[in-house]
């Protein structure tokens, strides 16, 4: 039986929001400070240390949920110390071969060994972070999840912060580099020490084989979200102008908001998922699954209908152009709900293969109906575009889930359908009343209103 799950569900979205929301403040201080070139310089440092981070882990610590189905409770310390071990020994070689091929390419392109060097580190440290976060999401610990996140967060733009002001203003990036590097490097090398001494376990033969086969297709994967969700942006710089690539970039990370509604919700649902599948609870897990789509429904109409008036607060006038592609992010970000739905269940049965070319596959659309979409309509082309990608890439995903073990994939496709069409409802009545706030405002108060005595009747979040 699972225990205390509000308490755990309830850390899990406040872990995740609050990180969220750290990052919404701090990323106006940072840029004020650092000025548009420093703040580019360590845009893109933090972007390579991600794909480092991804790549030359092997994303090992992806099997950390899978594991807790296929081998003993007891044998979870052992396997996760020898996976552990097995992502550090690959991002050592990656590292190895990326530092000799960047003291060649120096000699050409002078290129920066330090800032390369500390993104190594710091990509290292990044991923046992993750790894950890894992563990203590699918272990149901949430108490540490929500306190390791929130150490990690507040030391590093503390620290940041600091050593930015003791840098020179023309080189102050370094600032925030390193600030970056040191909390991450040593809570990771705490955390991996950590490990070890509970595992005490570097090397299995059986852990690695197990681990290998389902861990790199999630790269590609990964990598493929990176381009679905960059490459209109740039696509649009392209094509049109900056300036049309700036509005749709700020309506963009207004409209994440969504998405991280989305994903501490996620991070919540799919370890009680897991439970309830490995106990056979499907009945069970079929209940709250409802009870998930109905609360995320309704978050997702109520941000639709009070998006307008925010936005105008959150952005300068002449970024307002933007406001009316929200309800079209909306509808790809309830999209990229949907699919979580299938992809999980793919992922609980280790078919990773069939989730990498399904999302690079969704990438490629991504980028065709870019190309067409921008030069039919602009701006509202790239959002449609990727509202359409991700509405395909549900839909690939949810005819693999058929396919693994036939007529046992628990989800059916008319269950997610009212939710759907409440969402596109929502968007044509945004339109309708744009001028018209007090109607949307009312009706969000009356969604807001009903799903808070849901939850209280219910007396569980879902």
């Amino acid at each position: 039986m699972i225990k205390n799950k509000n308490k755990i569900a309830l850390l899990n979205v406040a872990s995740t929001v609050i990180l969220q929301g750290l990052a919404f403040i701090s990323g106006p201080i940072f840029s004020g400070v650092l000025g548009t070139n420093n703040y580019g310089v360590a845009a893109v440092y933090l972007t390579w240390v991600q794909i480092a981070s991804t790549v030359f882990s092997l994303q090992a610590g992806g099997t950390v949920a899978l594991a807790r189905v296929n081998y003993p409770l007891n044998d979870q310390p052992k396997f996760q110390s020898s996976v552990l071990s097995l992502a550090t020994l690959s991002y050592m070689l990656f590292s190895i071969l990326t530092i000799i091929v960047s003291l060649l390419a120096s000699v050409w392109f002078k290129m920066n060994i330090l800032m390369i060097l500390l993104g190594l580190c710091h990509g290292w440290g990044m991923y046992i972070i993750t790894f950890m976060n894992s563990k203590f999401t699918y272990e149901f610990k949430a108490d540490k999840n929500f306190l390791l996140s929130i150490t990690v967060s507040v030391l590093t733009i503390g620290l940041s912060i600091l050593l930015i002001y003791l840098f020179p203003k023309s080189t102050n990036y370094w600032g925030r580099i390193i600030g970056q590097t040191v909390v991450y490097f040593s809570v990771g090398l705490i955390m991996y020490i950590y490990i070890l001494k509970q595992g005490k376990l570097l090397f299995n033969k059986t852990y690695w084989r197990w681990t290998l086969p389902i861990a790199i297709p999630t790269i590609f994967h990964l990598l493929a979200n990176i381009v679905l969700n960059q490459s209109d942006k740039v696509m649009l710089q392209g094509i049109v102008n900056n300036s049309a690539a700036g509005i749709y970039s700020l309506s963009c990370t207004f409209s994440i908001v969504l998405n991280t509604i989305w994903s501490a919700l996620n991070n919540s649902w799919v370890p009680f998922y897991y439970e309830y599948t490995r106990q056979n609870q499907i009945e069970k897990m079929k209940k709250h699954a409802k009870n998930y789509t109905e609360l995320f429904t309704i978050v997702a109409m109520g941000f639709i209908l009070l998006a307008r008036e925010v936005f105008h607060l959150y952005a300068k006038q002449s970024f307002w152009k933007g406001t009316d592609l929200i309800p079209l992010f909306s509808i790809g970000y309830y999209f990229i709900f949907l699919y979580s739905f299938p992809v999980n269940y793919e992922f609980y049965n280790k078919k990773t293969k069939s989730i990498a070319i399904v999302t690079t596959s969704a990438a490629i659309c991504n980028i065709i109906l870019n190309y067409l979409f921008i030069k039919l309509w602009g701006i509202q082309g790239a959002v449609i575009a990727t509202a359409v990608s991700h509405g395909l890439q549900f839909g690939f995903h949810f005819i693999c889930a058929k396919r693994i073990n036939p007529g046992e994939f628990p989800f059916r496709l008319k269950q997610f359908v009212p939710g759907f069409l409440a969402v596109c409802g929502t968007c044509i009545l945004y339109w309708f009343t744009r001028e018209m706030w007090m109607i949307r405002w009312g009706l969000g108060a009356v969604l807001g209103c009903y799903l808070l005595v849901k939850i209280i009747k219910r007396r569980e979040i879902f």
